[in-house]
């Protein structure tokens, strides 16, 4: 089958900026050794010059889109009317369209071949409108937790209908063997007493730059015999990869406004292939913003690189409750970050070891490839009836989560107490019902407060 992949993130020939795109190339690839005849077409940047090949896959970058996020289309009109032919000369070549991190307002250039499209990041306008307002035969995410969100966010919206959500976790190949480690060019060589903090993320703040910042402060007023080190990647200082994304220069000014300027470490941004030795060489890695992961790949692939890694308890990254090496702490609870990182340097070899044996199951890279397969190029299906249960039942949205007499909203970034909503939740499967004559006084008010901010919503369900 001809795929055509296309991305209105930038693809480049040697460089891999986010997880997204690892996903484009490794699936692309995956689709090419299959038998298929996949080619890439993306924005264009100055970087980039005319057609190139990755593992095999051809790269077209034409798309004259903004190439960073957000705002993507943010262009001349000339330059949009030349995306919407780019984009038709695409499609006519296909016999099926695969909208990657799905951001492709031109619906028209594409019409007349079955569209199949992914979403990753269910936080940028592009997303959200994407699966609101675009239509596509059938969309793929990374966990349950997106697909969820997303059918919920559908049906809240009062649409009637949805495509099929098809959840395809994100795979990794873990080693048969640790890594050897490495750390990057220009880092100091590893002395007997350092702590090595690993901050394997985009540079920007909610991805957790200020939190790790602070809390490698608190792990060495823990340990102030040791030599605690934090590294953070910085991407060249002439991209516009992320317009969100701080500069080496004020990196650097929010380390020392921190007081954290002697224990930051900057270096050059890293590609897939370097990342293994750089996890083997940290001692904790830190997921520690309030971004919405949509899966969350950093401290799975820490994991199997033998390094234990403390996550906050956001999106996605709930799905890791349990996996031996990974702990989960309350977002901007800076004293729960380092104690845990504490325990976790305690982390024994065999329990690294069970925590990798998970991964390469739960998380294989053969069978993301093979669910890509599938859901691309196989049959598609029906298009579902969106139904809701009577008017005073709701329940709790898949981004809100329960902690004690707290809820937690992913969207808002912060818990509010609901004392008595909370526990009658728990203990009746995230479920209740608003009904004047059973629930009344304190409790109705916490429901109708919770309603208002979308952290309960009327029940649904799909025909």
């Amino acid at each position: 089958m001809r795929i055509a992949a296309i991305s209105v993130a930038p693809v480049f020939p040697h460089q891999i900026i986010g997880g997204s795109q690892k996903i484009l190339a490794d699936v692309t690839a995956g689709l090419n050794r299959s038998g298929h005849d996949v080619q890439i077409w993306c924005t264009g940047t100055e970087a980039h010059e005319g057609d190139f090949e990755i593992d095999g896959v051809i790269v077209h970058p034409v798309l004259p889109l903004r190439g960073a996020f957000p705002a993507t289309h943010q262009i001349s009109p000339v330059a949009l009317a030349q995306t919407a032919n780019r984009l038709s000369a695409a499609a006519e070549w296909a016999d099926r369209v695969y909208l990657h991190a799905d951001a492709v307002y031109l619906r028209h250039a594409i019409e007349g071949v079955e569209i199949v499209r992914s979403i990753h990041d269910y936080v940028y306008e592009e997303a959200l409108l994407s699966t609101l307002t675009l239509p596509a035969a059938s969309t793929i995410v990374p966990s349950d937790y997106l697909k969820r969100c997303i059918e919920t966010t559908v049906a809240y919206s009062g649409r009637e209908t949805i495509e099929p959500v098809v959840a395809i976790p994100n795979g990794i190949r873990v080693p048969d063997s640790l890594p050897t480690p490495k750390l990057p060019d220009g880092v100091a060589p590893r002395e007997d007493n350092d702590l090595i903090l690993l901050y394997p993320h985009r540079p920007e703040p909610t991805k957790g730059i200020h939190e790790s910042m602070l809390a490698a402060a608190e792990i060495q007023r823990l340990f102030p015999e040791r030599n605690v080190r934090l590294l953070i990647p910085t991407y060249p200082e002439d991209s516009e990869f992320d317009a969100a994304a701080g500069s080496s220069a004020q990196i650097s000014e929010l380390a020392k406004d921190l007081h954290a300027d002697e224990l930051v470490e900057l270096h050059n941004w890293l590609n897939p292939d370097d990342m293994p030795g750089y996890y083997a060489a940290g001692d904790v890695t830190l997921c520690l913003g309030s971004f919405i992961e949509s899966f969350g790949l950093v401290p799975v692939e820490s994991v199997a690189g033998g390094t234990p890694a403390v996550c906050t308890r956001v999106g996605a990254l709930r799905q890791f409750e349990g996996i031996e090496g990974i702990s989960l702490v309350p977002q901007a609870d800076i004293a729960a970050a380092a104690e845990a990182v504490s325990a976790l340097l305690e982390t024994s070899a065999e329990e690294i070891e069970l925590g990798r044996e998970t991964i390469a199951s739960r998380y294989s890279f053969e069978a993301m490839i093979t669910g890509y397969e599938k859901a691309i190029t196989g049959e598609l299906g029906a298009t579902r009836n969106i139904s809701y249960a009577s008017d005073d039942i709701v329940e709790l949205t898949p981004w809100c989560e329960i902690s004690g007499d707290q809820i937690y909203d992913d969207y808002a970034g912060r818990a509010q107490v609901f004392p008595l909503l909370a526990s009658k939740l728990s203990s009746n499967q995230n479920r209740i019902r608003l009904d004047q004559r059973i629930v009344d006084g304190d409790l109705r008010a916490e429901i109708l407060s919770a309603v208002e901010q979308g952290i309960l919503i009327r029940q649904f369900a799909f025909d």
